[in-house]
């Protein structure tokens, strides 16, 4: 278990392509495909190269989170009028799948980052948007902190308490704009180690069934501790676990709506990631088997082939292992184009019950509710099947093949797949639109409620 709070792990990539670079070479109407691949190849090398021992050493990857920052792919989707890149979401997912090919923790602790920064873009919600995307744009990097174990397990629910008006007056006086104070508990706060800001859900007390407020802290704040401590048996370097905050003051203009089309449409772009991120497992664990194959030697007596190489029955599980991976990646990009087109869509509608937000949610929902499922299916079958063209060897741990079945098994079980196809079941027999928001809840006995992912 790490305790995070007071350590600064930045450091300034050298010798990669830098988001200055980038933004020069390429025009108005935005970056080409093969700009994209130029520039982030050696990025994702440089994040590969130590991937697999950071695995073995439980090591977060602070330098490659600052491979990523320095080379500007934390603001590749930010429009180029807001000082970004200006890719589109189909770009940012094959992107994506490239990156969770080189460390697949990393699109995953990213993901609050993109999809909160994509609803503030597309719809803007004033001061915050304002201030938000341009710290984007100056290269800080967003986590989350939005869900809660229940207070059975030892935790606290968050609570913000509105700051005294003498206080606030006093503040106003001197420059400052505190309105609150937060404290309490959060877990799975993916990407919160890593990040400069949080998002953070709370509620009022006495008026929790108003639901929950959003706000947006400094990471770096004394009150702030974040602790290494997810334990899950894949996917264990998204810079998750406990966050615990502690009389952590809110700024004025540092909140966010999420029941607005573009808070809606958010939670597809999490989706997103996590299709992308299982794509690119599936593309490593493919590229690692066929290594393995074409250098054994050991075989069986009873082999249609001298060698794993030269042996039909081998070649016909990477074969289909690798259609299977190929397909996810599709899958990923068409799907993104889908949530881009919803994005467009609900431009200038801001009511949730306004047909067109419907359909747009509708459309985008149900993609990629079909797409998570379709792409788990096919990555966990790849993950499972490259064993059968390795034999016992394959098995060996200092090999690391074990690993995509688990991270792949512990993305599919986020924001569970089994209400999610439900969801697409209702829509094509009765009609029923999809739940607008994706929400993690205690029991019935508790009736503390929490949004995640």
């Amino acid at each position: 278990m790490t305790d995070t709070t007071h350590l600064d792990h930045r450091a300034a990539p050298t010798g990669l392509p830098t988001f200055e670079e980038l933004r020069a070479a390429i025009g108005a109407s935005g970056p080409t495909d093969a700009q994209l691949t130029a520039h982030f190849t050696p990025v994702f090398a440089a994040v590969a190269a130590g991937a697999a021992q950071r695995e073995l050493d439980h090591e977060l990857a602070f330098a490659a989170i600052e491979y990523l920052r320095g080379s500007g792919f934390t603001r590749v989707r930010l429009g180029r009028d807001y000082g970004g890149i200006g890719a589109s979401l189909p770009q940012l997912a094959d992107l994506l799948v490239d990156l969770a090919a080189a460390d697949p923790n990393l699109p995953q602790a990213l993901h609050g980052h993109f999809m909160f920064t994509e609803q503030h873009e597309n719809e803007s919600q004033g001061a915050v948007s304002e201030w938000w995307l341009a710290e984007v744009a100056a290269g800080r990097i967003f986590g989350n902190a939005l869900v809660e174990l229940p207070p059975s397990a030892g935790r606290r629910p968050v609570h913000w308490i509105d700051a005294d008006p003498d206080t606030v007056q006093s503040a106003a006086a001197t420059g400052t704009t505190e309105v609150a104070r937060l404290s309490g508990d959060k877990f799975y706060s993916t990407g919160a180690i890593f990040a400069d800001y949080l998002l953070v859900s709370a509620v009022r007390p006495g008026l929790e069934e108003d639901g929950p407020v959003f706000a947006i802290v400094d990471a770096r704040d004394p009150g702030v501790q974040r602790i290494d401590d997810w334990n899950g048996f894949g996917q264990r370097l998204t810079a998750s676990g406990t966050t615990t905050l502690d009389h952590v003051p809110v700024q004025a203009q540092r909140t966010q709506e999420f029941n607005v089309p573009t808070g809606v449409l958010a939670y597809t772009v999490l989706w997103i990631v996590l299709t992308a991120t299982q794509a690119g497992i599936g593309t490593t664990a493919l590229a690692e088997i066929t290594a393995f194959v074409r250098g054994r030697r050991r075989t069986y007596d009873h082999a249609t082939a001298e060698t794993p190489a030269q042996d039909p029955l081998v070649h016909q599980v990477i074969g289909t292992v690798s259609a299977k991976v190929s397909a996810a990646r599709q899958i990923v990009l068409g799907a993104a184009a889908v949530v881009e087109q919803s994005y467009v869509q609900v431009r200038g509608h801001t009511d949730l019950e306004d047909p067109v937000v419907v359909q747009a949610h509708t459309r985008a929902n149900i993609a990629l509710s079909e797409a998570s499922l379709v792409v788990s299916e096919l990555i966990l079958d790849a993950t499972n099947q490259i064993f059968e063209s390795g034999g016992a060897s394959a098995t060996d741990a200092s090999r690391q093949l074990h690993q995509h079945w688990l991270n792949a098994r512990t993305v599919a079980s986020h924001t569970p797949l089994i209400y999610r196809t439900q969801a697409v079941g209702n829509y094509r027999i009765n009609g029923a639109v999809p739940p607008f928001h994706s929400t993690a809840r205690n029991s019935a006995s508790d009736s503390t409620t929490t949004t995640g992912a």
